[in-house]
């Protein structure tokens, strides 16, 4: 006896979507269904929609036409630069946590920052003075922390240096959930 080919479980399907802003259409027809195991990167120029289409994704977006369901249990984690500016600046990396993840232990969010860089006293001074890199650092951590099962990532790398470069992409290699990601870094 032999099992049936299981499909995968369909978790975002975009069905003859258009989308846009005003009168001007920015995407026409289209038709994408989106797994669970799915890994997209989107690469293009400035214009051509690929913000666009992830904020679609998100549910930020509604369509104009045609239809977008999402799937059961579907924890979606979205970043994008404007998320940066969102961030609280009088309050420390480790407020930040404390005030999203109110049932965590002090210090299990200590070591969980410590694993993007606020390791120590760092997680202890106020987010308004950090660089754009470490700013992206902590939108990133907070978004990871919620454990989503759609990652969209527009531009992750802006503002991050080699070091965190690198250690994003490991991070997102061991990623078990459906992960797009809009860069014009080709690496």
């Amino acid at each position: 006896f032999e099992e049936p080919e299981r499909q995968p479980e369909r978790i975002v399907p975009l069905e003859e979507v258009s989308i846009g802003y005003g009168e001007r259409t920015v995407l026409a027809n289209v038709s994408l269904t989106l797994t669970r195991n799915d890994r997209i990167a989107m690469i293009g120029a400035n214009g051509a929609g690929k913000t666009t289409l992830v904020r679609l994704l998100a549910g930020e977006l509604s369509p104009t036409t045609g239809r977008r369901t999402t799937g059961r249990d579907i924890v979606v984690g979205y970043f994008a630069q404007h998320q940066i500016e969102t961030l609280r600046h009088d309050e420390t990396p480790l407020g930040m946590m404390t005030r999203l993840f109110r049932s965590e232990r002090e210090q299990s969010l200590r070591d969980f920052l410590g694993r993007f860089g606020f390791a120590g006293e760092a997680a202890q001074r106020p987010i308004g003075p950090l660089s754009g890199g470490e700013k992206s650092r902590l939108a990133l951590a907070a978004l990871v922390k919620r454990r989503p099962n759609l990652l969209l990532l527009d531009e992750p790398t802006n503002h991050l240096d080699l070091e965190m470069r690198r250690s994003l992409s490991m991070a997102l290699q061991t990623y078990e959930g459906a992960l797009i990601i809009v860069s014009h870094d080709r690496h």
